[in-house]
């Protein structure tokens, strides 16, 4: 406690002395313009569009960041000119990131807000989904974790919709989710949106292999929860993956592993780690947003090891890195801290005065259209009136061809019953006549075949084949008349059941007349008996059953 009072007494009373680290820092960043000149006179010639300023900036971002900061700025007017909306959005967002990773957050948050309001005009959800990353990232720096939140989710919510946009997006999103959870001790859900990492990478295997990002964050949790053994097991294997292929990560990396050997007691390995952590920041520009932490951190180690002046050291450098930072003093972030309300008001000030625009000219649309209706709702009247007596004049004429046309029908179905009526009754009296003459020439064929002993044998043969020819000549006479009324009776007849014979035929056109077997075996010149017993047969060449009605069944022929 005593230890900690002198180094707060030295902090605000003492003189200010240049830290080391500082020099060394200052050393570097001359080197560094030195270079950045040198490669702006060398390059700067041989790059001729938009992607490769791009690339130049990604690839000299963290070694020449102020040179990087100029090539991306190329990058976006170049793309401007081309008209290449998505590579000014990449341009613009790349050059935010860049501003973030060396504290500048208010040129960091200018730059998202561009590169988005672009986005949204061309509709670019991917564009939409990195620039909603970074900026939840932004307002995690200064632990507004609720905005934070917020445009993490948005992202989440776009790529869920969008399955065709790069799932390793999602894995970055649900990672920094983690990160906020874990960030504000809520481990368990920090482990949930890790596990929901691992899975979109196992149910998409072309993603990345490696998972030493989401292990160590798996780390980072059991450091929360204090088990820190545990977390030593999980995070130590993985220093020869940072320092090879991540080395920037090793500030995040090593400020942990410092923290978690602090907790142990472990002094010296911690003073080491967290130097180390500075030492990479400084070396790669990047993650200055813990900067303030670690040198807080370091004081701490520092004082317990009995380093009281360098302790003093690095909690200034702490405050220095912080009020720069996040301080309100300084005029770059206090504009960081209002923009968002500036932005929300002059977005508002746009919008009512858009709203009054919209609100005048639809008020005189309303005039314009208030006498439009009129015009519009007296014309359909007018139309209506005069489609109504179109259709009314046309139904009552179709209503009275109608009604002639069914007049017509009904008087040539008249005409047609009488005609056929008049034919059956002329058949009829024909059959009539036709027994009658039968009977009569039975008679006469039994009185000669009673004398046929005494006259002559050979005329009296005679006399009955001319009985019998005048009976053959009065049937064809009778087929003539019936096969007028009746014209399609036999061809129907015969197409249905072709293995009929000619008397069978001759029975079927006698009960389409309603004759019975009386009168049938009379025309005939068999008996009552034969004529059933045709009838039988006939029944069964018809196909027809017991309980089936013969007469009927003929009269729905022909």
């Amino acid at each position: 406690m005593t230890r900690q009072i002198i180094l707060y007494f030295l902090v605000f009373f003492l003189p200010i002395k240049t830290c080391f680290s500082i020099e060394k820092d200052t050393k570097s960043s001359i080197k560094t313009e030195k270079l950045e000149k040198n490669y702006t006179v060398q390059q700067k010639s041989s790059v001729n569009n938009t992607h490769q300023y791009y690339n130049q900036a990604e690839s000299l971002k963290f070694s020449m960041p102020d040179s990087a900061i100029e090539l991306y700025y190329q990058s976006f007017d170049v793309a401007g000119k081309e008209k290449d909306s998505l590579q000014m959005i990449k341009s613009m967002a790349g050059l935010a990131n860049l501003y973030a990773h060396n504290g500048k957050f208010g040129h960091a948050y200018d730059g998202y807000w561009e590169a988005l309001t672009i986005a949204d005009q061309v509709g670019d959800n991917e564009s939409r989904v990195i620039i909603y990353n970074g900026l939840g990232w932004l307002y995690s720096f200064y632990e507004r974790n609720t905005l934070s939140l917020d445009y993490f989710n948005k992202a989440i919510t776009i790529l869920k919709k969008n399955s065709s946009i790069n799932r390793l997006l999602l894995v970055d999103t649900y990672y920094a989710v983690a990160t906020l959870k874990r960030k504000i001790q809520d481990t368990d859900q920090a482990r949930l949106y890790l596990d929901s990492c691992l899975q979109v990478k196992k149910e998409h295997p072309g993603l990345q292999e490696t998972n030493a990002f989401i292990n160590a964050e798996f780390g980072y949790n059991l450091y929360e929860d204090e088990e820190y053994e545990k977390a030593l097991k999980i995070l130590l294997p993985l220093e020869p993956f940072f320092s090879e292929f991540n080395h920037s990560y090793l500030v995040i990396y090593h400020y942990f592993l410092g923290n978690i050997y602090n907790r142990m007691g472990k002094l010296k390995t911690s003073e080491k780690y967290y130097k180390s952590a500075i030492n990479t920041g400084l070396v790669h520009h990047t993650h200055s947003d813990l900067f303030p932490i670690i040198y807080e951190e370091l004081s701490t180690v520092l004082l317990k090891l009995n380093k009281t002046k360098e302790a003093y050291k690095m909690l200034k450098i702490s405050k220095d890195f912080n009020e720069n930072q996040y301080g309100s003093r300084n005029t770059r972030n206090r504009r960081f801290l209002e923009i968002k309300d500036e932005f929300r008001k002059k977005q508002e000030q746009e919008k009512e005065m858009l709203r009054e625009q919209e609100l005048e000219r639809l008020t005189q649309e309303s005039r314009i259209n208030y006498l439009k209706n009129i015009i519009f709702y007296v014309t359909i009247v007018g139309l209506i009136s005069v489609v109504f007596f179109v259709y009314r004049t046309l139904r009552n004429k179709y209503k009275a061809k109608q009604m002639l046309f069914i007049e017509k029908q009904k008087m040539e179905e008249q005409k047609i019953k009488e005609v056929l009526d008049i034919k059956n009754k002329e058949l009829t009296a024909s059959v009539l006549q036709i027994i009658q003459h039968e009977e009569t020439l039975a008679e006469i064929k039994h009185d000669l075949l009673k004398q046929k002993k005494e006259p002559d044998a050979n005329q009296i043969n005679k006399i009955a084949k001319k009985i019998n020819l005048n009976t053959n000549n009065n049937w064809k006479e009778f087929e003539a008349r019936f096969i007028e009324v009746n014209g399609n009776f036999y061809e129907e007849l015969n197409s249905r059941f072709p293995k009929l014979t000619q008397g069978d035929q001759k029975i079927c056109a006698l009960i389409k007349l309603n004759f019975d077997s009386k009168g049938m075996s009379k025309l005939l010149g068999i008996s009552t008996e034969s004529v059933h017993t045709t009838r039988y047969r006939l029944r069964k060449k018809l196909g027809l059953e017991r309980q089936d009605n013969l007469e009927e069944f003929i009269s729905q022929i022909g």
